[in-house]
């Protein structure tokens, strides 16, 4: 932040770079959640290529900043109360950086969170959190923190990424945002800020930042970047394999689906920086005070649409809606830290549970907030299959490809079944272009 705005310093477009590998055991290792009191201070639209920016405050009665029409949540993962039908209403956060020694990895890691997407999935904008209680003013009274120098927070996204629950990760990361001086917590002493941020990639269409998970057929739809020439041999040239087709470790199995449930792997990570122990700015001097950094800086929990359910036996799941437009396919209770490059293995807290421990509190999922925002297809023109607002080959590709599915967007006619007569309106439809 700098006089309550959002300060980007670095924009990383990393379609291609490949990540480290280590062999350590996947078994997960029990962590402890943080608890305390969350104040949710602010949600904070701003949008990456324009610069925008637009602060709304929670307590005014406002859950969201303005948001494009034309785009609409494709992935979340935002319930923070998964036992509240057990009347469990207290939210927990995990605060994994804090120098304080809390735990042997508490300094300088990354946390890696994952989940399922469809093939050829298009983002332009996501949405970010953070929880901390590193002291911040507010000078300008906009109810924001105006930003500790130093503190800084930089997100990444990545294809094919299962948190290396099965096989090595063959992760190629797709786009890092760093932000600095980020804002801190207005509320005093006792108490932790929660910020959530939506982050528009899109400013216009020469200047997109969008980027496409698991591309499949070398066609972006669109979006900027993607991994759609994917360096298969390791020999540092691209291959022109996309990245739902890519076999990188040469295990015979597409890395794409390292899990095997028929979805494809993404994942995200976030890295925290505190103050006084890195120059974010590239200025050569090292941001903030050393002394500002003996504070929790972490992330909210969250959980996809869905209920929580009792097994019987002690044991708990999460039954994922579905049928909601945004379901977090491929949400698990499970996570994933990296430090300096290397995985550190797989945590969780010892298994999602709605039945009080001994402080009267549930257990967490192991999962993290996260939302992904694409555009809504919905209002795309018919024959424009591919929504990027042209018509060519790739439109007649994709419905070739739907037709051959049986999938009901190719069903042109439509009368619930698939011949020529849906060919014929098709290509009468493409003929005479899009409104």
């Amino acid at each position: 932040m700098k006089n309550g705005k959002l300060n980007v310093v670095a924009l990383c477009l990393a379609a291609g770079a490949a990540s480290c590998f280590a062999d350590v055991d996947d078994s997960p290792t029990a962590l402890v959640p943080n608890s305390g009191r969350v104040i949710q201070a602010a949600h904070i639209y701003y949008n990456m290529a324009t610069g925008e920016q637009v602060v709304t405050l929670l307590a005014d009665g406002q859950s969201a900043a303005a948001a494009s029409a034309q785009s609409v949540p494709i992935w979340s993962s935002t319930e923070g109360t998964a036992c509240i039908d057990q009347g469990f209403t207290t939210s927990f956060f995990f605060g994994f950086d804090d120098n304080a020694g809390t735990t042997s990895l508490a300094t300088d890691i990354e946390v890696l969170d994952f989940g399922d997407i469809a093939l050829d999935t298009v983002v332009d904008c996501v949405q970010i959190d953070w929880v901390t209680g590193h002291p911040d003013v507010d000078l300008n009274s906009d109810g924001v923190g105006d930003g500790v120098v130093g503190l800084g927070g930089q997100w990444t996204f990545w294809d094919a990424d299962n948190g290396r629950v099965e096989n090595q990760s063959t992760r190629l990361a797709l786009i890092s945002i760093l932000f600095i001086d980020l804002p801190g917590n207005i509320f005093g002493e006792g108490a932790f800020a929660g910020y959530t941020a939506d982050i528009d990639l899109v400013g216009s269409f020469s200047s997109s930042l969008s980027f496409e998970i698991g591309d499949s057929d070398g066609d972006l739809q669109g979006a900027a970047f993607g991994n759609n020439d994917v360096d298969t041999n390791s020999d540092g040239i691209g291959d022109g394999v996309s990245i739902a087709n890519a076999d990188r470790d040469f295990d015979g199995n597409p890395d794409s689906d390292l899990d095997g449930d028929g979805y494809f792997d993404w994942a995200w990570g976030v890295h925290f920086f505190q103050p006084g122990t890195a120059d974010l700015d590239g200025d050569g001097v090292i941001d903030g005070d050393l002394a500002d950094s003996m504070r929790a800086i972490g992330v909210l929990f969250g959980s996809p649409a869905g209920t929580a359910v009792d097994n019987g036996d002690g044991t708990w799941e999460w039954d994922i809606d579905t049928s909601v437009p945004d379901a977090g396919f491929g949400a698990d209770d499970l996570f994933a830290i990296y430090k300096d490059g290397a995985h550190q293995g797989n945590f969780w807290f010892g298994g999602f549970s709605c039945v009080p421990d001994d402080l009267g509190q549930y257990t967490p999922r192991a999962d993290f907030s996260m939302v992904l925002y694409g555009p809504d297809v919905s209002d795309c023109c018919p024959v424009d299959m591919n929504c990027d607002g042209a018509l060519n080959f790739f439109d007649i590709s994709a419905f070739l490809t739907a037709f051959a599915n049986e999938d009901p967007a190719a069903d042109f006619s439509p009368d619930g079944v698939f011949n020529f007569f849906d060919i014929s309106a098709f290509l009468a439809a493409f003929a005479a272009g899009c409104p």
